[in-house]
């Protein structure tokens, strides 16, 4: 037994012991807030109606508003009124809504602070009535928020419970019905006869039975015998109801009532759609096919990939390559070759379509490896140091064609611009005609050589009006702008350090800007939201990093209770950093990229000028030899008059000569017309004396 004094110890230590225990255990927490329907099932009968109640649980915390927004099939159901009298909501926002033609229902209230603490605090009652057999489920959808009471509105709504109820028809009240072709009211079958039997009392004076659409018929008093089968064949694809009743000792019993499901049509056409295309160098490509099936609706798919190359195709040549059951879109690895993709889509009834397609899966021409190079063709890496020492390579011969072109461009626009007659081809002949033409300027005046001195003006008039050089064209430049997206700031890559931002203009002010960022990895989603100003314009930072990876970034616009559809997605790119330039950091891959850039860029930039200068150096020398050809014939006509000149002048002292002796002067005279005679024949050449021929043939 304990002394006192010890005692005493062992319960202060007790104590001590109690109170660090109840410091250092963490406190329960707060759980979050949930959703759910009661009764969570059940059976209900066609044509009758049932209630189902909403619940919030708040998880032990107070809120002061709930959303809760639901959906139904609107083909089963149909809601005959929403009961709010009961609520613990003490303020609608906006009036409980819904729609039997989409299958919606809404709510939406508050609850003036202190809020609410409770585990079953029911939102409102409604009212159902069955309109088909089935099962159908009353789910809360996403957009459904329980909102804290802590001057944010925090959402903490964690769970919704859906409802599934069962939906039958009335119990048999009429003969017991079996249909072997079609035993199971609730699936769908592609048989379009359809066989119903029952059995027959002794007592039974007589049958009536119906098949029809719809669920609540009765058959007619009039019997139709008393044979316990009947067979309808060649029935069209929907849902019909056999209805039977018998007739004993002079009374009809009740109806018993049998659903069958009949569909017979496959799903509708389809194609397979690859990303990025039929022909790719991803090795995971993306597989994407859809369709619809207008009765039974589409049940499933079902994909086949079967390689055409060895050895993928001999390892499977015998074995049969099964079908996987597979939801669009699909996505998997696959070696270099080529596949034959088929794809089933299988409706309720059990009927299928199935698409083919061809894929080509091949090694990119050109592969960047990080920090090892380029590989080319998938065979051979070629290192970072040799790649840039071919580009330098490449950019240098190219600025070296460049500069040639650049530089015989320039010289045929010097010629054009100071005109034919300067180019070395006619200048020499030009400044012998001037001079010949000065000197026999006086002489040649008056009678047949002032009549040809005049011709050649004339002659030299038109040319020069005709080939004179005229300043060139320039082309006007295409100013017409891009009409800017809706989002106009937005980096297409960043590194997990940096902070992401995103702006740009939208259609109405002081409204919200949804952005959603999903890591395509994980598929994790982040929202944020972002205000516009007066102008439309807004712009948002976020406030944290991002992790490494893909990322599909969105918007939308947001003006009061409508939304807008979700804008194009972009491409984001968040990378490892790796290389730090001053406080700026790259990933390998951006660094390369950023480097391969640059050099595409100045390889376009130089093959577009060289390109360019060499297109107009070709042009234009075509013009300036046509110029050329004009002038020099124009100087063989000039000269062809001045020795026809020369020639009547000549004649003149020939016939002098026959009546006297001529002077020195005139003597001379002849010696240096002669000599002049001589050297404008050799610049006229023979093409000039045929002219003149046929000239004088005319």
């Amino acid at each position: 037994m304990l002394e006192p004094q010890k005692f005493g110890r062992f319960a202060a230590f007790l104590g001590v012991l109690a109170a660090c225990l109840f410091i250092i255990l963490p406190t329960k927490a707060d759980a979050a807030a949930s959703l759910y329907v009661a009764p969570p099932s059940g059976t209900f009968i066609l044509g009758n109606t049932f209630t189902v109640s909403l619940y919030v649980n708040t998880g032990g915390q107070s809120i002061n508003a709930v959303e809760a927004n639901l959906s139904f099939p609107p083909d089963k159901l149909q809601v005959v009124s929403p009961t709010t009298g009961k609520s613990f909501i003490q303020v609608w926002v906006s009036q409980p809504t819904y729609s039997n033609e989409n299958g919606t229902l809404k709510f939406q209230g508050t609850i003036p602070t202190p809020g609410i603490n409770t585990d079953a605090g029911l939102v409102s009652t409604v009212t159902f009535r069955v309109k088909t057999p089935g099962t159908a489920t009353v789910r809360f959808l996403d957009s459904s928020r329980v909102l804290l009471n802590d001057g944010r509105g925090t959402d903490v709504l964690g769970q919704k419970t859906d409802g599934i109820y069962y939906l039958t028809l009335p119990p048999p009240q009429g003969p017991v019905l079996t249909s072997r072709t079609n035993p199971d009211q609730e699936k769908w079958y592609n048989d379009n006869s359809v066989v119903f039997e029952w059995a027959a009392p002794l007592d039974i004076g007589g049958y009536s039975y119906i098949l029809d659409q719809n669920p609540v018929s009765e058959p007619d008093d009039i019997s139709e015998g008393v044979k316990t089968r009947v067979v309808y064949n060649n029935l069209p694809d929907r849902t019909f109801y056999f209805h039977i009743k018998a007739l004993r000792q002079g009374a009809w019993g009740g109806v018993t009532d049998y659903v069958v499901h009949i569909d017979r049509t496959p799903p509708a056409a389809f194609q397979i759609n690859f990303s990025p295309g039929r022909e790719t160098s991803n090795h995971r490509p993306i597989i994407d096919f859809r369709t619809t099936d207008e009765t039974s609706g589409v049940d499933h798919y079902e994909l086949k990939i079967i390689p055409l190359d060895p050895p993928l195709a001999l390892a499977g040549q015998n074995t049969t390559p099964f079908f996987i059951e597979v939801g669009p879109p699909y996505s998997r690895n696959l070696d270099d070759g080529r596949y034959d993709i088929v794809v089933r889509a299988y409706d309720e009834a059990d009927n299928y379509y199935q698409a083919e397609s061809r894929l080509t899966v091949t090694e990119p021409l050109f592969e960047i490896v990080s920090g090892a190079g380029v590989r080319i063709g998938g065979v051979y890496t070629l290192g970072w140091p040799y790649v840039g020492i071919l580009s330098l390579i490449l950019l240098a011969v190219l600025a070296y064609l460049t500069r040639l072109a650049w530089k015989w461009h320039s010289e045929v626009e010097e010629h054009l611009g100071r005109g034919a007659h300067e180019h070395p081809a006619v200048s020499g002949k030009w400044q012998a005609l001037k001079e010949k033409l000065k000197e026999y300027g006086s002489s040649l005046h008056g009678g047949a050589g002032g009549k040809g001195l005049t011709v050649l003006l004339i002659v030299f008039a038109a040319w020069a009006l005709w080939f004179a050089p005229c300043p060139a064209l320039a082309n006007p430049a295409d100013n017409v702008p891009l009409e800017p997206p809706v989002v106009t700031l937005f980096p297409k890559s960043i590194s997990n350090d940096e902070i992401l931002y995103i702006g740009g203009r939208a259609g109405a002010p002081q409204a919200q800007v949804l952005i959603y960022l999903q890591q395509t990895e994980t598929g994790t989603t982040l929202s944020e939201t972002a205000v516009t100003d007066k102008t439309g314009a807004w712009f948002y930072s976020l406030p944290q990093f991002l992790d490494a990876g893909h990322y599909i970034v969105w918007t939308q616009l947001k003006v009061a209770e409508q939304t807008s559809p979700p804008s194009a997605r972009m491409d984001l790119v968040v990378a490892e950093t790796a290389i730090q330039i001053g406080s700026y950091r790259l990933s390998y891959q951006d660094f390369y990229f950023i480097l391969l850039l640059v050099f595409a860029v100045a390889f376009l930039a130089l093959l577009s000028f060289f390109l360019y200068h060499t297109y107009h150096f070709r042009t234009k020398t075509r013009r300036l030899n046509e110029m050329i050809k004009e002038a020099e014939e124009s100087v063989r006509r000039g000269f062809s008059v001045l020795r026809h000149d020369i020639e009547l002048e000549l004649n003149l002292i020939r016939k002098a000569k026959l009546s006297k002796e001529l002077s020195v002067e005139e003597k001379l005279r002849e010696e240096k017309l002669l000599k002049d005679l001589d050297v404008v024949s050799n610049y006229i050449g023979r093409e000039v004396w045929k002219v003149e021929e046929a000239e004088k043939e005319l």
